[in-house]
């Protein structure tokens, strides 16, 4: 009787359990169905591994939609993923032009969700181009960090692949060997000996300037060209004073006077050296005549010769 007893309890356990089961499904199922929800799709043109049917969309990290299919577009090149999206999330999206939705990774467990979020510079124009007519209003989106971080590294492999290696081996090879010609050359050597000697007389010369000057005091003369400096600053001011200027003019007028005076002495004096010139010129064409025919002092020409 005990044992009827038990099984009886146990039945009505399980009923009851079914019935809470199949309630709380009807419940979910009819709340997801009554939900104020706005279909929308985004396209990606990267794998959206990781992400499946109801993996969560996120608005900035709030819960916000859900993903409903994920299929591949028309176009047969990007990756179309329908979701539902929370109404009031929806009007926030119509209205705001710079909002993207992104794939970002759900920890570590290597699943993905959608998150819809602000956007700005470049990311706004890496959006795809669209090529047909989708059913449903759109959602633009941008590439997630992963891409952007493989897409970075893959140019810079391009760009490191695109280097002429061969060239820049051959360019410092040439390089090395002149480098090395020219140590080996012997005129180098000349050179640095030469070096080595003027360098060790200017030693000799810097050592002599300083026993020459050990005992000089030099500070005498450092004074005395302080001195001679501060009289020509007090020169210059009385030269900038009016009266100074004035009689600097004046003075500066008669030596303009007395040096037309000196050079039309000086052109006279040319004038009288060039007559003396010419007078000593004609006394020596005398003297010469009188030494060829002294006869002349006296006598004027002599007779013809017989």
């Amino acid at each position: 009787m005990a044992s009827d007893t038990r099984k009886f309890q146990v039945g009505i356990f399980v009923l009851s359990a079914a019935f809470v089961g199949i309630v709380a499904a009807i419940w979910l199922g009819a709340n997801r169905y009554f939900a104020d929800e706005v279909t929308m799709v985004t396209y990606f043109s990267e794998s959206v591994q990781g992400l499946d049917p109801g993996s969560d969309v996120k608005f900035r990290g709030v819960p916000g939609g859900r993903v409903e299919q994920i299929s591949i577009a028309p176009d047969d090149q990007l990756i179309e993923v329908t979701m539902s999206i929370h109404s009031n999330i929806a009007d926030v999206i119509h209205r705001d032009e710079t909002l993207r939705a992104q794939l970002q990774l759900a920890g570590i467990t290597g699943l993905r969700y959608i998150e819809i979020d602000h956007q700005s510079g470049d990311s706004l124009r890496k959006s795809p181009v669209l090529k047909f007519t989708p059913e449903h209003p759109v959602l633009s989106s941008t590439p997630s960090s992963f891409a952007a971080i493989q897409e970075a590294l893959q140019q810079i492999y391009d760009n490191v692949m695109g280097i002429d290696f061969t060239g820049i081996s051959d360019d410092i090879r040439t390089t090395l060997k002149a480098a090395d010609d020219i140590l080996r050359d012997d005129r180098l050597q000349r050179i640095l000996s030469s070096m080595a000697e003027l360098s060790e007389s200017a030693s000799r010369v810097t050592a002599n300037v300083e026993r020459i000057t050990e005992d000089v005091d030099v500070a005498p003369a450092i004074d005395e060209l302080r001195g001679v400096t501060a009289e020509a600053r007090g020169f210059l001011s009385e030269l900038r004073e009016e009266q100074l200027a004035d009689e600097l003019r004046s003075t500066l007028e008669e030596f303009g006077g007395v040096a037309q005076s000196t050079q039309s002495f000086v052109f006279g004096l040319n004038d009288t050296v060039e007559r003396i010139d010419r007078s000593l010129d004609n006394l020596e064409t005398l003297t010469n005549d009188l030494s060829q025919q002294p006869s002349r002092l006296l006598f004027s020409n002599p007779p013809a010769p017989r």
